[in-house]
């Protein structure tokens, strides 16, 4: 009893405090938009088959020369017969291969695809993780903001000169911790719609998400320029151009002919049996053929330009990732090595001051400028973070 106890406890812990590294596992694994291209790739083994297949051969039976006035009378004159035939087309010698690679090419697109869906998957997942850390960070400091307030209705009470002025003061507070209170709920609307947001993302409930972090310096532009291509859109066209080359092979070979083969097999009353054998193909007289090759080979350089196009973009969007990286992690450094620090020294400076009941205030002054101060580091760290987790993802990556 005890141990399924246990056990019943870790299960409800493991559901309130999942992390960012558990959810993008589970998603990878379970998300219904991936299992649409997992089974559009099993599509694709049953297409590789298709491939080496023949074309479905022609059976046809005929009966000549039916007579109207005796129709059932297959003796009548030599003419008359009955027959079975069939037809078989025979692809032209490297016709069935040019078709597997073109398959495997396609196939190719596909397993593109399906990295660069879950590449997208995980940035979202992290994007929307570190909003609710931020979400959650900020409402942990109105809570203090609110506890400051309380503090300074006190201060109020013992320092004003006149009640008046002690009553307008109160009014201020509670004005304040009215603002406070509409600011907290709707910090808590947009907390509940992200745990939704990231429940769908991840393919789970998701009601708890602990995330502990430290911004690290993000490298030189160079290093990232040089990961660019791993990008999996990139390489998606990349193999998009493959499987147009492999179709242009394919419409090469369309303008040899594919021969077939007819047997027949011929049954006339009174007379003996016998067979018939042809042997024939269709005429490529209209240029058709060359035209789709010559179109074929059009889309190469259309897919060619797309990709040379989806790398300046892609060149450009790393650009402003960084940029945006480096900005915000200057405004961290400031905050957290320069403007804290001072903070500090000043809080140490006024403590002798506060221990004798003097620059009350001033203390609690400094509280709500530190509180002020973290919220914007908070603010930076979140948006490093999501502009780091976008930056991975364009290079390719799941995880940061």
């Amino acid at each position: 009893m005890k141990r399924a106890f246990f056990l019943s406890l870790v299960f409800v812990m493991g559901l309130s405090a999942q992390t960012l590294e558990s959810l993008i596992t589970t998603a990878l694994k379970n998300h219904n938009s991936l299992k649409l291209i997992e089974h559009k790739l099993s599509a694709m083994d049953d297409s590789l088959k298709l491939t080496q297949n023949f074309a479905n051969p022609e059976v046809a039976l005929s009966i000549s020369d039916i007579q109207f006035d005796d129709p059932t009378n297959r003796s009548i004159e030599p003419m008359q017969y009955q027959a079975i035939t069939f037809k078989q087309k025979i692809p032209y010698f490297g016709k069935r291969d040019a078709a597997e690679s073109l398959v495997e090419k396609q196939k190719a697109v596909l397993f593109a695809s399906l990295a660069s869906a879950k590449v997208a998957l995980a940035k979202e997942i992290n994007v929307s993780a570190y909003s609710v850390w931020e979400q959650k960070s900020k409402l942990k400091i109105v809570d203090e903001f609110m506890e400051l307030n309380v503090k300074n209705a006190e201060l109020s009470n013992v320092y004003s000169s006149s009640g008046s002025s002690a009553h307008m003061k109160s009014m201020l507070i509670g004005l304040s911790n009215l603002e406070l209170s509409v600011r907290k709920k709707r910090l808590q609307a947009t907390l509940d719609s992200l745990y939704k947001r990231v429940s769908y993302l991840s393919a789970q409930e998701v009601k708890s998400l602990e995330l502990e972090f430290t911004l690290v310096k993000p490298k030189s532009l160079k290093e990232y320029v040089a990961l660019l291509e791993n990008n999996k859109e990139y390489q998606k066209s990349s193999a998009e151009i493959k499987a147009s080359e492999s179709f242009v092979k394919v419409k090469e070979l369309e303008s040899n002919i594919d021969p077939f083969v007819k047997v027949g097999y011929y049954n006339r009353s009174a007379f003996n049996d016998y067979i018939n054998i042809s042997i024939g193909a269709s005429l490529p007289l209209y240029g058709t053929e060359t035209l789709k090759e010559s179109r074929a080979r059009k889309e190469i350089l259309v897919a060619a330009s797309a990709r040379s196009d989806l790398y300046e973009k892609l060149h450009s969007d790393l650009g402003a990732l960084y940029s945006k990286m480096v900005s915000e992690y200057a405004v961290y450094k400031i905050i957290e090595d320069e403007s804290l620090v001072e903070l500090e020294h000043m809080f140490e400076l006024s403590t002798t001051g506060v221990k004798n009941g003097e620059n009350l205030l001033l203390y609690t002054q400094m509280l709500e400028k530190k509180l002020k101060l973290e919220e914007q580091k908070i603010s930076a760290m979140a948006v490093f973070k999501r502009s780091e987790a976008q930056l991975i993802a364009l290079l390719g990556g799941t995880k940061i």
